[in-house]
């Protein structure tokens, strides 16, 4: 039956198949999403709210941790300073006005600079101070802060920094009563690098409510700041005494929770930063959750809009996607019967339609290939057929007749059965059927070449061969080194005075074979070799198998000719190894 029903179903035509298909999806949906809501958008609905929640005291860490680390760059800046620097070095810069009034002048400039500063007071080691204050003057001394409980942890950070509430308690009883976090670091001297002076860089806490509250102004998040002692940074004032004081029985470290208070359900919120501080986030349950009531809502609506414009839009999408497919393939039908004709149907630019534009493309490119394919085997032909010819040349014929003629005059019977073995084995060996040959096989034609040659010439030359056996057994276009050789022989040897010689190597590599055919003889130009590269050449025999090479390997490097004039000329062929010849041969 399962069988009957998906054999039916897949004989269907794809329009049919996509609107089932939609139907039985939409169905499944909105029965599955009717049961789960509820329950799937509380538990949604509750986690988006703690992770606004956690959002905020993140934000809030951030741009505390941005302040604290501006006041941080801001202070080495100013330690920096040469101002500064060559009045703490001063023993009674104190009493020197020629450094009370350029420090007082720069810090007053660089505060006005960095407005979340509200004063900064510079105390050298004779107990001197430097101070600007853009509030009222605070009664601070050396002997003061060298009493507090936090001096001695200061100096052994070596140059480090510390936070302290009102200076560890130096500034709670100050008049303007505003409350401060105190930055205070030891100034090291930039020569010595010794304690020199301290600094101490007071930030408003009423500047760093405002600071951190521009951060939560969507909500009506209550903000709890204190540092690592418990000391109070920032108090809400829209929340009891009594809640504010019970919060951290409450909180979930570096986390958020729903708590009930009072009958009020509030989201909590506490992280830990790196300074020690704990900053927690008050936040009424219903002012989140409202929003996110509002985004369900609205939510719920487009899904339901959608589903109607799904199910109105099914037949058109269908039929707008399967006919200008049907067409396509009536079109395409023809390749299987080996016709390669391009599809003429009118669509956009739309899938389909890049679809057609790449089969038509496919059909050019396969037609161009096709073509390619015909005129390199043409190519090929008539450059295989152009070396041939360049061996059967009449004129070595004759000169092999005419020697064999004198030998045989002269009774040297020997040497003339050689020539005619040599000649006869040299003719034969390229006329053999195949493209391909082996290595050796190259080399035994080049064999009985130089034997008929050395007989006509004698000591003319001599051949050096330096052969890896390892090359021997692989194949390689016919006819690539014999009119390397003859070309050494008849262009670089036979005019050059006294004796040359013609140097013949195959060299195995990793993934590589080198041929070298190399004379000492007249050697060439650079303009006789680009021409030679170029196939501009006249010769026919160099020309001719330099192209075969290139076209056999698809490759314009596979032939490279090194020459120098009156000196050697150097023919270098690379043919590459591929795996599977690697693993024939091993």
């Amino acid at each position: 039956m399962l069988k009957r029903f998906t054999r039916k179903l897949g004989d269907l035509n794809i329009s049919t198949k996509i609107i089932l298909y939609y139907m039985f999806v939409l169905i499944i949906s909105i029965s599955f999403l009717s049961i789960a809501y509820k329950e799937i958008n509380n538990s949604i609905t509750n986690n988006k709210v703690m992770q606004v929640s956690n959002e905020i005291v993140s934000h809030i860490n951030s741009n505390v941790e941005s302040l604290i680390n501006s006041v941080d760059n801001q202070s080495k800046i100013l330690i920096s300073s040469q101002i500064l620097q060559a009045a703490l070095s001063s023993g009674n810069a104190g009493n020197n006005a020629n450094y009370i009034q350029p420090m007082k002048k720069y810090l007053a400039d660089f505060l006005n600079f960095n407005d979340f500063i509200s004063s900064i007071y510079i105390f050298d080691n004779n107990g001197n101070k430097y101070f600007v204050d853009n509030v009222s003057f605070k009664s601070i001394s050396l002997p003061m802060i060298q009493s507090t409980n936090w001096y001695n942890r200061l100096l052994n950070l070596n140059g480090g920094y510390i936070l302290e509430v009102n200076a560890g308690g130096l500034l709670e009883n100050n008049k303007d009563n505003q409350g401060y976090i105190s930055f205070i670091r030891v100034i090291n001297d930039i020569n010595t690098q010794k304690p020199s002076g301290i600094m101490m860089i007071n930030i408003s806490k009423l500047y760093l409510s405002k600071y951190i509250n521009s951060a939560i102004n969507t909500y009506t998040s209550s903000i709890i700041l204190k540092d690592e002692k418990g000391n109070s940074i920032i108090e809400p004032t829209n929340i009891s005494k009594n809640l504010n004081n019970e919060i951290f029985n409450y909180i979930r470290p570096n986390g958020s929770t729903i708590k009930n208070i009072n009958g009020e359900v509030y989201i909590i919120s506490h992280i830990e930063n790196k300074f020690g501080w704990n900053i927690i986030s008050i936040t009424p349950f219903n002012e989140l959750n409202s929003q996110f009531w509002t985004y369900n809502i609205i939510l719920l609506f487009v899904i339901i809009i959608n589903v109607i414009l799904l199910i109105l839009g099914l037949l058109f999408i269908s039929l707008f996607i399967t006919q200008p497919i049907i067409k396509l393939v009536n079109s395409m039908k023809g390749i299987k019967d080996g016709k390669f004709e391009k599809v003429n149907i009118i669509t956009g630019n739309d899938e389909i339609g890049m679809l057609k534009d790449v089969y038509n493309k496919m059909i050019d490119e396969i037609k161009k290939l096709i073509s390619d394919i015909i005129n390199e085997q043409k190519i090929k032909r008539k450059l295989e057929l152009e070396v041939m010819q360049s061996q059967i040349k009449p004129h070595f014929l004759f000169n092999s007749f005419d020697a064999i003629s004198a030998l045989i005059l002269m009774g040297d019977t020997k040497n003339a059965s050689k020539i005619v073995k040599a000649l006869g084995k040299f003719y034969r060996s390229f006329l053999i059927n195949g493209e391909e040959i082996t290595i050796k096989e190259e080399l035994d034609i080049i064999n009985s070449y130089l034997t008929i040659q050395k007989i006509r010439f004698g000591d003319k030359f001599n051949v050096e061969k330096d052969i890896d056996e390892r090359t021997l057994s692989y194949k390689i276009p016919k006819l690539i080194l014999q009119p390397l050789v003859e070309n050494a022989l008849n262009h670089g040897i036979r005019s050059k005075d006294g004796q040359g010689i013609i140097s013949i190597k195959a060299l195995h590599g990793d993934n590589q074979i080198k041929l070298i055919v190399e004379d000492n003889g007249k050697g060439m130009s650079e303009e006789k070799i680009k021409e030679i590269e170029c196939g501009k050449s006249k010769g026919v025999g160099l020309r001719s198998t330099i192209e075969r090479l290139k076209i056999y390997y698809n490759s314009a490097d596979v032939v490279k000719i090194y020459s120098k004039i009156n000196e050697r000329t150097k023919i270098e062929i690379t043919i590459p190894i591929n795996k599977e010849e690697q693993n024939d041969k091993g």
